[in-house]
């Protein structure tokens, strides 16, 4: 593989941070909803929690959807390229959030705009595998700021939402993603080096036209041909690795439980506690603080078991918040445990020859599974409380008990199933 050269350290440090912003406003995009989600809710009309668990849901079911496939289109298309579409495309679907004046208009948007975080997160990585040698300093301390990045983006898109929502109207924390993502657009176009693209087919395109019946017959015997690519989206390699699938499968249950946790652990605050959008902020920050090790001695079931487990003790200790309310007594102590569990789950390892669908595929679970287990936890939630809403507190520890079964059921796959094979093969040689 050869990587990228730069002119100098001015250009690498800001590749890393074009790279780790980008992470940074992926997860941001669905937290500048969550802590304003009162005052959506109201000014679109929605009443119930089910409705408004949708204005996150949707993003990171689109999200999820795309990410997979944004991650092999870079390796075709160049992953510059649609990195710039993530921001471009992220950057239009904020400001007609912000425009929106009804559930559907905006759930749409938001939808499309988790489309342009599924083109970010992706080629992020891919440009940062490429961009800096296995195993160096620079890309030790690159891959460390993205994963400190991504959690607290959680915070700062939630502290964006929420100071408007609180001070001005929601609508202008949308309004200003969209300037920041066009800002990170023009940045990431004059600082990341250009990759190879077929110019030459896009000309002939761009000549041919649409209009002509033969430019159909060419894109059909395209996609034939691609069909029949070896370079799969998602490489069979994968699967035929031993131990892939059940990490796979107690990452998406582990991960269910994750967005349960955040979802109620905020409308928790907002609604039993009464507290503003800014002090739910505030009390959600210990989840920024990473969980950085160095894991390569370590066998995987130990980390992804840890991960688990993590996961399971942030929803057992929000089951209880009702109890006090003291933040320190069960608020505090559960988002500051509950961190070891995205941190950790992303210990897997990565063939280099599959960074960029590995990396996508890991984030497609992740994706689909926070959507997926805040459509579980609405349904539980739904069930449990009743018209007038007097059972709200029992219905928020519902969605919690879910997300403890979850993650339960997670942990037990790790624990059963997900081993290390690397290790074995120490063993065997000794």
């Amino acid at each position: 593989m050869a990587f990228t050269v730069f002119h100098s350290i001015l250009e690498e440090a800001l590749l890393i941070l074009i790279i780790g912003l980008s992470q940074l406003f992926a997860v941001g995009g669905l937290s500048n909803t969550a802590y304003s989600i009162v005052q959506i809710g109201q000014s679109l009309g929605a009443t119930s929690n089910g409705q408004m668990s949708w204005f996150m849901a949707s993003y990171s079911l689109c999200a999820g959807v795309f990410v997979l496939v944004s991650g092999r289109m870079g390796d075709h298309l160049g992953h510059k390229y649609v990195f710039l579409f993530g921001w471009a495309w992220m950057a239009i679907w904020s400001l007609i959030s912000g425009f929106a004046h009804n559930i559907i208009l905006f759930d749409v948007a938001r939808a499309m705009t988790g489309v342009g975080c599924g083109a970010l997160v992706p080629n992020s990585f891919a440009l940062l595998t490429r961009s800096f040698p296995p195993f160096s300093t620079k890309k030790s301390i690159a891959f460390a700021f993205l994963g400190f990045c991504a959690p607290s983006g959680y915070i700062f898109g939630g502290f964006i939402g929420a100071i408007f929502a609180e001070k001005v109207t929601w609508r202008w924390g949308y309004w200003f993603w969209a300037i920041g993502c066009l800002a990170l657009f023009a940045l990431s176009y004059f600082t990341i080096p250009h990759s190879d693209f077929d110019y030459l087919g896009s000309f002939l395109a761009s000549v041919i036209g649409w209009q002509e019946g033969y430019t159909y017959a060419f894109l059909i015997v395209g996609v034939v041909l691609i069909s029949y690519d070896k370079a799969s989206v998602l490489p069979n390699s994968l699967w035929k690795r031993k131990g892939f699938t059940p990490v796979v499968i107690a990452m998406s249950f582990g991960w269910m439980s994750f967005g349960i946790f955040l979802y109620y652990t905020t409308v928790f605050i907002l609604f039993v506690h009464k507290a503003s959008p800014l002090t739910a902020v505030a009390q959600m920050v210990p989840l920024v603080i990473g969980v950085g090790i160095f894991i390569t001695k370590v066998p995987a079931q130990y980390i992804f078991g840890v991960s688990m487990f993590s996961f399971f003790i942030g929803n057992l200790l929000m089951s209880f918040a009702d109890y006090s309310n003291i933040y320190w007594a069960f608020i505090f102590p559960a988002c500051l445990l509950v961190v070891g569990g995205p941190d950790l789950s992303f210990a897997s390892s990565i063939l280099p020859e599959e960074q960029g669908v590995a990396g996508s595929f890991i984030s497609t679970v992740v994706q689909y599974s926070i959507s997926i287990g805040l459509g579980f936890a609405a349904t539980v939630e739904t069930h449990v409380n009743n018209a007038q809403g007097t059972k709200l507190i029992l219905a928020y520890k519902a969605a919690h008990w879910l997300g403890i079964g979850l993650a339960a059921i997670a942990f037990l796959i790790v624990i059963f199933f997900v081993r290390d094979h690397r290790f074995d093969d120490k063993h065997d040689d000794q």
